[in-house]
């Protein structure tokens, strides 16, 4: 199949806007001054973080939803393009850790989600012009994924549990999609 991009939002008010709902809950935003970015973080729950980190060059747009407890999110979008982050985790004890840069006429973007408990995520993407699509459902699922250069796209899913990172690297005007799925069964010789 063909990858569906991920379309940029309207232009939007720059700023942070933040709602938490439950315990202990605790969110950072750090904005460069002359930056054009926005950043919106709900959480709920209870122990969940939330750092995102945008650079003053550029625009750059970032969503995060939690749900759960003791989730982290971990976001650096920078450049003098744009990067836009779309992220929910709901479950506990997920995190998720992502790094855009862009520095190209075309954006950069990324849709996470994660569902379930003590599943990882690390994207790394420096280039211009990359999108990915990350969904793990279950528990305990690792995936890490780079994207270097231009114009790459990823559609990763993993369903199940305890299922290995990938580790996919893409180099440049790559596309790839990876399902990954496990229904716990244990096959055993006839």
């Amino acid at each position: 199949g063909s990858f569906e991009s991920i379309a940029l939002p309207r232009p939007r008010d720059a700023g942070v806007f933040v709602t938490q709902v439950g315990d202990t809950n605790r969110a950072e935003v750090r904005q460069a001054a002359a930056g054009n970015s926005y950043a919106r973080v709900t959480q709920g729950g209870a122990e969940n973080r939330t750092f995102i980190a945008q650079g003053e060059n550029g625009r750059h747009f970032a969503e995060a939803v939690q749900g759960g407890d003791t989730n982290r999110i971990d976001a650096d979008q920078a450049g003098a393009g744009e990067t836009m982050l779309l992220l929910a985790q709901q479950g506990n004890r997920n995190t998720a850790v992502i790094r855009q840069v862009d520095n190209g006429a075309a954006y950069s973007a990324a849709a996470v989600q994660q569902s379930g408990n003590d599943n990882d995520l690390l994207l790394m993407q420096d280039g211009s012009d990359n999108q990915a699509r990350l969904t793990q459902e279950g528990d305990g699922n690792a995936m890490t994924a780079t994207q270097l250069n231009s114009g790459n796209r990823l559609e990763w899913s993993q369903t199940g549990d305890g299922l290995a990172d990938l580790a996919i690297t893409q180099t440049g005007s790559s596309s790839l999609q990876v399902t990954q799925s496990n229904s716990g069964a244990q096959f055993a010789p006839a």
